[in-house]
């Protein structure tokens, strides 16, 4: 990423300029022409996010906005990027390899539903503006990433384990699919894909695997993907390892690490899952299967929660720790540190707070930290995060406008800058809030937005399968 800027000469007019500022000017020039600048720092840059928000709340909806952050305080919502969803929008955001920022948006539909089209956005206008294509990927019935690696943008369809290439002239499908094989998912266990990014050029995946209840889960897997554009998708016999925590969900690179943090099992409330743990591996190993998995941080006395999410700058990592109460009010805080030993508390939630939609990613543009707190948004400088630069929330004004009624935050992304890279905001979400299997279905009826269903709504659950499965 380019940080240059003009040069400024301290000195006068070309006239009164001494030796050193007319040799200064001359070097200046050169680095302009080899596309450098010299400066004392970088300028703040356009930075674009997408968000997509919820009501089961009489007709249930949703609606897709847009983020515009300008450095410092300057961070703007543009509500509507796209209305009309229903109530389980889905947004990526996608950096194109020209430098184009694109945004895409969908809706989940279970089957036998038809998969509805995915509307791509640009990222950039100052206002709403029409969608520039909507293809219907058929291939992708529940969209749980979109990342760029050369030429080509890969799609993660989380319940089928998929990964499907797209062409990002004109965001088609090109036909070229990888699903994981039925040899690499443990006996009596159902494969997900839940997440995927680029590294120097490759592909890496995350698949879990839970039971039909989702009340147990096996092993994580890593995947590193060999692609060829246009061609194929595979995975090598020796670019896969099975030694993750269960349940996991986020992969994010720092150095020559692979970092996955997961739950360690079933997600619940009223207590959280002492099996939950942050790993990492060496992600340019030669033979994935053999390298050592490494754990690096679980719960503790100090930190009684989940590990929720993990992201880094430089040798800094942010970690949050949550669980949730009886109440299915999130607990926990968002920390720094340098060690795994030792954190700094930058937002705590330890008496509860409100809202399903949890994650903290740090971005280097502007070099934010963005933390989606339950049906908030905060946005802080990682150099001086002792108060958020901008709070966004579901009040007219923020995130929604008058008379919308949206009431939950569904989906976040960071979209990048001219010259940067997307990311998916998302720390964990359950197959009750993001499955569109039977029971997925059935679950988030009862559910009606909540993570996660109480014992008593699990039975229901499986009543309500029982009855359909025999026609009742």
């Amino acid at each position: 990423m380019s940080t240059s800027l003009p040069f400024r000469s301290n000195a006068g007019p070309a006239a009164g300029r001494s030796r050193t500022g007319l040799i200064r000017t001359a070097i200046a020039a050169g680095f302009a022409a080899l596309g450098f600048g010299l400066s004392s720092a970088p300028a703040a840059a356009d930075g674009y996010a997408a968000y997509t928000v919820y009501t089961y709340n009489g007709t249930p909806r949703g609606m897709a906005g847009r983020i515009r952050d300008s450095g410092g305080s300057s961070i703007t919502p543009i509500r509507n990027l796209k209305t009309g969803l229903n109530a389980d929008p889905q947004v990526e955001g996608v950096t194109l390899s020209g430098g184009g920022l694109r945004i895409a948006v969908t809706n989940r539909v279970a089957p036998p539903g038809a998969v509805p089209p995915t509307n791509i956005y640009n990222a950039t206008p100052a206002g709403t503006s029409p969608s520039l294509f909507a293809p219907t990927w058929t291939n992708v019935r529940n969209m749980y990433g979109l990342v760029r690696v050369g030429s080509y943008l890969y799609a993660l369809d989380y319940d089928n384990a998929r990964v499907v290439e797209i062409n990002p002239t004109n965001f088609t499908q090109t036909g070229v699919t990888y699903t994981l094989p039925a040899s690499l998912t443990p006996s009596g266990y159902v494969a997900h894909a839940q997440a995927i990014t680029e590294i120097g050029g490759k592909l890496y995946g995350l698949f879990t695997f839970a039971d039909s209840s989702w009340s147990s889960y096996a092993n994580s897997m890593v995947v590193r993907f060999t692609l060829t554009g246009g061609s194929s998708i595979t995975v090598g016999a020796n670019d896969r390892n099975s030694g993750f925590v269960g349940n996991g969900f986020k992969l994010a690179v720092n150095g020559a690490d692979l970092y996955v943090a997961g739950l360690g099992g079933a997600q619940v409330g009223g207590s959280y899952n002492v099996n939950s743990k942050l790993q990492k591996i060496a992600h340019g190993a030669v033979n994935l299967t053999t390298a050592t998995v490494t754990n690096v941080l679980a719960p503790s006395a100090a930190n009684p929660y989940e590990i929720r999410d993990i992201s880094f700058k430089g040798s800094t990592a942010y970690v949050l720790w949550g669980a949730y109460d009886s109440g299915f009010q999130m607990r926990g805080k968002l920390t720094s540190t340098t060690n795994y030993t030792s954190f700094t508390t930058i937002n705590s939630f330890t008496a509860g707070a409100p809202g399903y939609y949890w994650a903290a990613q740090y971005t280097p543009e502007n070099d934010r930290i963005w933390f989606v707190r339950g049906n908030q948004i905060l946005v802080y400088t990682a150099a001086s995060p002792a108060t958020p630069a901008a709070t966004l929330s579901l009040t007219a004004g923020s995130l929604i406008s008058t008379g919308d009624g949206y009431d939950n935050i569904n989906d976040f992304t960071y979209v990048g800058a001219t010259s940067g890279a997307a990311v998916a905001i998302r720390g964990y979400r359950s197959p009750t809030q993001i499955s569109q299997s039977p029971r997925g279905q059935a679950a988030r009826e009862i559910a009606q937005g909540r993570p996660e269903l109480t014992p008593a709504e699990r039975r229901q659950v499986e009543q309500e399968l029982s009855r359909s499965s025999t026609g009742q």
